[in-house]
């Protein structure tokens, strides 16, 4: 057998020799330099990482610092761009933002994060058509990244393009109307027409995922309030009024117009005298106070708390309405009166002044 016999394994050492040969035939300087290359670009992407961690945690100068090092170990890696745009834009950098990502969309082919992030440049610098613009062209590139649809619906309701806003929302539903903030910018959209009951119904859908965000409840019973459905808000009102000393004042008040609106004025009572603790001249929570009492038959009360009001601010015209409302229905038609024509000398069109007016007119002639 001659020494070209075939031997096991010779079949492999061709390929083997052709696959190591551009190695070894490489100088040693290049190799050195290609094998620092990889390994750099590895360390950069551990720092881009870590400082995309620091920045979601809002450590905005740590992530500055991870950045840098990593722009150090690969500076033409251009997944940095968005992220150094990011830092930026939370250090109130906005015109460096701007010019980096102005400067990446020329040279660079089309990425949906960027023209997302230059939306939110222009959104800074108040030019809410151009953001608009950027918003449709990330939606447009990335029609699966709801942060890019809810910007431009956010945007649209800003220039008053509401039913534009909405359209855009409900055409994306199929896509992301299982999230709670797809729900959210919804039910935003629907306060904006006045449509309450819609909004409701979004709140509650967004509310209803789990670990919602408090703020949510908040605006539910909002838009309960404000869709008249005060019987369901009740409740929601009292447990948000349990859980947030720091807002106690707000719910209260929605409250106690809740119980009046659902006739139960003792349950009011009880939480205005609350606020009156606190604040025993407080204009707004005297008018609730005698809301509550004429609500109970108690007009002489209410119409002394009225004026207790008036008497703290002789100019507020929600207080002359009651104090004149209030000394009609207790039969004074001398301080209903008077009270109606000081309300008429300071707002001529109002409409409760000429109300009463009229039929003060027309009781003392048809006497």
């Amino acid at each position: 057998m001659n020494a070209a016999r075939w031997q096991p394994g010779c079949w492999l050492a061709a390929p083997l020799v052709a696959l190591l040969l551009p190695a070894c035939q490489m100088p040693p300087s290049q190799a050195r330099e290609d094998a620092n290359r990889r390994w750099n670009a590895a360390r950069a992407q551990v720092k881009v990482k870590l400082a995309a961690d620091q920045f979601s945690v809002g450590n905005v100068p740590a992530a500055a610092g991870e950045l840098r090092e990593a722009q150090r170990l690969d500076p033409a890696n251009p997944a940095l761009i968005p992220l150094q745009a990011r830092i930026w834009l939370a250090e109130g950098n906005v015109t460096a933002a701007a010019e980096l990502l102005e400067q990446t969309r020329r040279t660079g082919k089309p990425q949906a994060e960027i023209e997302y992030l230059l939306g939110v440049v222009r959104q800074q610098q108040q030019q809410w058509e151009a953001a608009l613009e950027a918003y449709d062209r990330a939606v447009e590139l990335d029609p699966s990244e709801i942060a890019y649809l809810l910007a431009a619906a956010q945007a649209r309701l800003q220039l008053g393009q509401t039913r534009e806003a909405l359209n855009h929302l409900q055409a994306a539903e199929p896509r992301f109307g299982w999230t709670s903030a797809y729900q959210a910018a919804l039910a935003e959209c629907c306060e904006q027409t006045g449509d309450w009951s819609a909004a409701v119904s979004a709140w509650q859908r967004a509310a209803a995922v789990p670990d919602a965000a408090p703020a949510l409840r908040e605006r539910l019973a909002v838009a309960l309030y404000r869709a008249g459905r005060y019987t369901e808000a009740v409740p929601l009102l009292r447990e948000l009024l349990d859980e947030e000393a720091d807002e106690a004042d707000v719910w209260r008040l929605t409250l106690i117009r809740c119980y009046l609106a659902t006739g139960q004025p003792a349950a009011a009572r009880s939480h205005i005298e609350l606020l009156l603790r606190q604040r025993p001249d407080d204009v707004r929570t005297l008018r609730l106070l005698a809301h509550s009492l004429a609500a109970g038959g108690e007009l002489g009360s209410a119409l002394r708390t009225a004026q207790r009001a008036l008497a703290a601010n002789a100019q507020d015209r929600e207080t002359l309405e009651l104090v004149a409302g209030l000394a009609w229905k207790a039969g004074d038609r001398e301080l209903a009166g008077a009270t109606a024509s000081r309300l008429l000398q300071a707002d001529p069109g109002n409409v409760v002044a000429r109300h009463l007016l009229a039929r003060l007119n027309r009781s003392s002639t048809s006497r």
